[in-house]
């Protein structure tokens, strides 16, 4: 069969955020491991737009388009796609994938026509099997992980050895490298999948709660380095991003699962830094000591809040201390380190807000290192579909707006101005701010390039 795989524009998703689709680098891998024609289509990259995007591939007549629909945000775009597809002669098979379409299946199927089928949990087994069923023109209504029209899901069980998958296709990735020339080459890598934490907020408890298997599993670290000394061979690729849900797993399996990643690339003496996302609690000095000496060098934690009603709001299940913690230790090591925030939800107040940024000040200092080691400083919660956040502020009344685009609103109305406030201040300050960092990569590709020439 003839496949396409379509990953659009974020506009949540800042360019120099941007990366290559791991999930549909993984779908490409299996369709070509079971001998289909895939071709991976980033709409971002191509420059196309929508229309233009949909009459290029229903022009080469694909046998099946895959569109992927990562973030409640592409719910529309998506839709919006698809039916352009149609419209343009699209007549083959249709099929949606990701974490919203796992929990919203039934109302996207309600609300909105083109697609045939959406893939409920993780996709790689239940993709073969469609591509197997359809290529010998058999009934896919059935197949567990797909929901087609009319009937119910029988879910499928989580894929148990990650090893058994591939490597994911990376086609795109000489474009994103090429696009980011002037600062290190750099690829994401995905060694686990699921987490172990509750967060009230977070829909990847959820979205593994769907089907039947253990939601925590690691692959193990010679697959992991095997991909990585690819990377590094083909590519030129110096810092990897771990793209898990949660880097540390639960309890010791998840810290010798780390201690062994770390010992094999210490073993193997690959060359390349890397940054890694985790839960405070999940700081560990002799661990991250010991990750650190095989190339770790930036670390996500997600702090979240620092007051204990924001903290049981969102089920963290940590303390104020624990995030200090694990703030002195990174620094004791030097290690770079990224704080996500949640600075504003439907019941913050005005004195939790000056809580939350008083901690940043004392943890970070002045206003220069503050910006640049928080995601977001002027953060509001995001709701998505599947979490037990949603449900609750459903219960209480509090929540706004459609599946696509959920808000709230605020229990304090002068919190709610202040942060619209500062809204109406990121976006006025947004064009200067991306013209700085555009002259900055500019300088430095000009150095770069002046000093070593262009690369391959």
């Amino acid at each position: 069969m003839r496949i396409a795989l379509v990953t659009l524009v974020c506009r949540a998703v800042l360019p120099a955020h941007r990366q290559e689709n791991l999930a549909i680098g993984h779908l490409a891998a299996i369709a070509r491991r079971d001998g289909h024609d895939v071709d991976i289509v980033d709409a971002w990259l191509s420059g196309w737009s929508p229309a233009g995007l949909a009459r290029e591939i229903a022009g080469r007549r694909p046998d099946l388009v895959g569109v992927s629909i990562s973030f409640q945000e592409l719910i529309a775009p998506a839709m919006s796609f698809i039916g352009l597809l149609r419209r343009a002669g699209y007549t083959g098979f249709v099929v949606v994938g990701g974490h919203p379409p796992t929990f919203l299946h039934a109302e996207l199927r309600r609300d909105y026509s083109g697609f045939d089928a959406a893939v409920v949990g993780e996709g790689e087994e239940t993709f073969s099997e469609l591509l197997r069923v359809l290529s010998r023109g058999g009934d896919v209504t059935h197949l567990p992980g797909l929901a087609t029209a009319g009937e119910g899901v029988v879910a499928r069980p989580l894929v148990a050895d990650l090893d058994t998958l591939p490597f994911p296709a990376r086609d795109t990735l000489p474009a994103y490298l090429k696009r980011r020339r002037g600062h290190p080459p750099t690829a994401s890598v995905l060694r686990s999948r699921g987490c172990y934490g509750s967060c009230s907020f977070c829909d990847t408890r959820a979205f593994y709660a769907v089907s039947p298997g253990s939601a925590w599993r690691v692959r193990s670290a010679t697959g992991v380095v095997d991909e990585i000394e690819g990377l590094v061979h083909d590519y030129a690729v110096e810092t990897i991003l771990f793209w898990d849900d949660n880097f540390m797993g639960p309890g010791e399996r998840g810290r010798d699962a780390a201690e062994s990643l770390a010992r094999e690339m210490l073993r193997r003496r690959v060359n390349v830094r890397f940054a890694l996302e985790c839960r405070v609690t999940d700081v560990d000095l002799d661990l991250f000591r010991h990750l650190r000496e095989a190339g770790l060098s930036r670390v996500f934690l997600g702090v979240e809040a620092v007051t204990e009603r924001q903290l049981g709001f969102f089920n963290k299940k940590v303390t104020v201390e624990d995030s200090l913690r694990a703030l002195r230790l990174i620094e004791s090591l030097g290690l770079d380190v990224t704080i996500g925030m949640i600075m504003f939800d439907p019941y913050t107040t005005l004195t939790e807000f000056g809580a939350n940024l008083d901690f940043l000040r004392l943890s970070l200092g002045s206003w220069g290192p503050l910006k640049n080691k928080v995601a977001r400083v002027w953060n509001r919660l995001d709701v998505y579909a599947g979490t037990p956040l949603a449900e609750r502020l459903r219960a209480e009344g509090r929540l706004k707006g459609s599946y696509a685009n959920y808000g709230f609103a605020f229990a304090d109305p002068a919190v709610g101005w202040l942060f619209g406030a500062g809204q109406v201040l990121e976006r006025l300050a947004s064009p200067l701010r991306w013209a700085a960092t555009r002259l900055r990569s500019a300088g430095k590709a000009n150095r770069y390039t002046a000093g070593r020439g262009p690369r391959p």
